[in-house]
């Protein structure tokens, strides 16, 4: 599976599978700084060892010393080859995978599917060669609200869902604003809608819309369309009417909401509700609004508030916060349901810790009366509303001492006091303030909330901070739990089905890539343009290991096919899950070495491949090199084979020196030889000294 066409089937399953869910279903996991823990499944594991990374859509076990993507996870818990694997997935995404892939074993493929998920509602069109293209996608998907739209507006089924509507008080402007829809009750109304071309159907399947072949997902129901901050559909929401003929379904009763599962057009944790129509009062207001439902979302509009946005069934997550911070939202209200704030407060210690560790603020409003915030415009008003949002929000660390200390008397009660402020300096712990000037404002509000714990704790403020120093130590190791361990790259790998038949370069240590090369490779994972610096200087014949010419090689496709050779790109064109692993593991290590205490989310591009480099730290939402250091990186590999391939020229010369196949005037001459390039070698040192005096 090496083509172009294969690779692009495997990426955008990848990207249509969330890995911390999809660990999450055989493992427990926990949120752990930016990243998820839980027991491995493959030793004996007392503590969390098993670390799974959402953005980097890998996991890694630190004692097996075994990690990789999606595809490799599955192979290794189901025991399973890279094709099984591929699909299982596929079906678990709904993505058609064409004929050559097929596994002639049903009754296998048929185990290994009800292992990987316990809801098999999803039946796929029938096999297809068919390539579809993400303009295709994003086309079908408009197209789809469009249809629902016109339907809302015209059609008399749709008569019960603009009553409903019009009871909730969301106008015709709301209506077209949003482009808020309707699915009809008919079964079959999607297929013939397509006029059962295949083609289309399995577009409608990618994109969710289509169930069990013929059955619209969202049928009897009210539809809210949910775009990207471009305003591109990219996903629906359907919520159940009350008293349509639904509501009678027991099934249909329990889920008031359906929503798109992740596609890869989707994913509820990098995407919210109203962005595209907000973005630009956020840009001015520089304040955005956030809250819990669809409905909530377009009726704050409805009363002014253009600067609300809502989450999509999950809670808000540090994808979120970087994406409201680039829209230059300085400060981001979180609003809480009156009646939900007491649901929400499990979670919120983790909202509220990637809330400090981006460096945001954030304020924090739960409503009154146990309302929710289209309740309460409804019966108050948006000029009450206002009012709450100047008098009644407070800052996210007050909100932390607020929850933390609710009902303790922090003057006797010395025990539930001491937890009390240990679970504070737990979260604020995770503020970025490591490297930062001594005036930069986070700094500047970590001080002061030291200051301000000391007079409420009646504790000295040396106190506070060495206990902050400690918990600041524990959030530093949970951040970068995703430190390589520098061990060898062949230990511990276990020998699973290898469909490139490499055994023997991951068996035979003396072939994996020494630590110049790695060095290389680690630079172009975490900056995928320097590669174009090695090109002509070295080349792939000039690396030792076979594993680095292999990946060297992939890049190159990648690139010749004009997409930047990026650590997700590379690590889904391998299907052998130790190769998989391998990159993981210098992904993990370039980290280390190359933005250890770089908290910027913010790149640094610089000029002849910006665009490029705009596009990947868009994708990857990583940190990017700084130009000199990326200078000096590259300098210092291409050095370091120069000083390889030099060494290695000398050990051969002198072999062929003491040797017998020379004659005395040949060995004169070969060291004449031999001192003069020393010779060159001494004066372009030289130079170089010079140049850099």
């Amino acid at each position: 599976m090496s083509s172009s066409s294969d690779d692009q089937v495997k990426e955008r399953i990848r990207e249509a599978i969330d890995i911390v869910d999809l660990v999450s279903q055989y493992v427990p996991l926990r949120r752990s700084g930016r990243n998820y823990v839980g027991r491995c499944p493959w030793h004996d594991d007392s503590k969390p060892s098993l670390q799974v990374n959402p953005i980097r859509q890998t996991f890694k076990c630190w004692v097996c010393d075994i990690g990789g993507d999606v595809f490799s996870f599955v192979m290794k818990i189901e025991n399973v080859g890279f094709k099984e694997a591929l699909e299982i997935l596929a079906d678990k995404t709904g993505i058609t995978l064409p004929k050559k892939w097929k596994n002639e074993n049903n009754e296998q493929r048929t185990e290994n599917r009800e292992k990987i998920t316990e809801n098999r509602e999803n039946v796929t069109a029938e096999p297809s060669t068919i390539e579809i293209t993400r303009k295709q996608l994003f086309q079908a998907a408009e197209w789809l609200a469009k249809s629902y739209h016109e339907i809302l507006l015209h059609s008399d089924e749709a008569e019960i869902a603009r009553k409903y509507l019009a009871e909730r008080r969301i106008d015709n402007n709301a209506v077209k604003k949003f482009q808020l829809g309707y699915a009809p009750m008919e079964f079959e109304w999607l297929v013939n809608k397509v006029k059962r071309k295949p083609e289309r159907l399995q577009i409608l399947e990618i994109i969710g819309n289509l169930k069990k072949k013929s059955d619209d997902f969202f049928r009897g129901r009210l539809i809210f369309p949910i775009r990207d901050e471009n305003g591109r559909t990219v996903a629906f929401g359907g919520r159940l009417i009350p008293d349509s003929p639904l509501s009678r379904d027991s099934w249909h009763k329990d889920r008031k909401y359906l929503n798109s599962s992740e596609t890869t057009l989707f994913s509820k944790h990098k995407v919210l509700y109203g962005l595209d129509l907000a973005r630009h009062q956020i840009k001015e207001t520089h304040r955005a609004l956030i809250m819990e439902g669809y409905t909530d979302c377009i009726v704050a509009h409805q009363f002014g508030f253009s600067d609300a946005v809502a989450v999509l069934g999950t809670a808000l997550g540090p994808a979120h916060i970087r994406l409201l911070s680039r829209l230059a939202a300085d400060k981001i209200i979180l609003m809480l349901d009156g009646d939900k704030a007491g649901q929400m407060k499990a979670e919120s210690d983790q909202v509220l810790k990637d809330f400090i560790a981006e460096g945001v603020d954030m304020a924090v409003l739960t409503l009154p009366e146990g309302l929710d915030p289209c309740e309460f415009l409804e019966q108050h008003g948006a000029e009450a509303l206002e009012l709450l949002l100047k008098t009644e929000t407070v800052d996210a660390l007050e909100h932390i001492f607020r929850s933390k200390t609710r009902g303790i008397d922090l003057k006797n009660d010395i025990i539930s006091s001491s937890k009390a402020l240990d679970a504070i300096l737990e979260i604020i712990a995770f503020a970025p303030i490591k490297g930062t000037a001594p005036d930069n404002p986070i700094r500047f509000r970590i001080e002061k909330t030291i200051q301000n714990l000391s007079v409420r704790f009646l504790m000295p403020v040396d106190e506070i901070r060495r206990r902050l120093k400690e918990k600041q130590h524990k959030a530093e190791i949970e951040i970068k739990r995703n430190i390589n361990q520098e061990e060898n790259a062949a230990e511990n790998i276990e020998r699973t089905e290898n469909t490139e038949n490499t055994d023997k370069l991951w068996n035979d240590k003396t072939l994996l890539p020494d630590i110049l090369e790695r060095d290389m490779l680690e630079l172009w994972l975490a900056d995928p343009t320097a590669i174009y610096e090695f090109w002509e200087i070295v080349p792939p014949e000039r690396c030792r290991s076979p594993i680095t010419r292999i990946i060297y090689e992939k890049c190159n496709k990648l690139i010749e096919q004009n997409k930047p050779a990026t650590f997700s790109r590379l690590i889904v064109s391998f299907d052998d899950p130790r190769m998989k692993s391998f990159l993981v593991k210098l992904d993990e290590s370039g980290h280390k070495k190359f933005f250890s205490g770089n908290d910027s989310e913010s790149p640094v591009y610089y000029d002849e491949l910006e665009e490029i480099n705009k596009s990947f730290h868009e994708e990857t939402e990583e940190p990017q090199l700084d130009k000199e250091l990326r200078t000096r990186l590259i300098q210092e590999i291409i050095d370091g084979f120069n000083r390889r391939d030099s060494e290695r020229t000398k050990i051969s010369d002198i072999s062929t020196l003491r040797g017998n196949n020379l004659t005395e005037s040949e060995k004169v001459n070969k060291l004449l030889q031999i001192q003069e390039k020393l010779r060159k070698q001494q004066e372009e040192k030289r130079k170089k000294l010079g140049n850099e005096n």
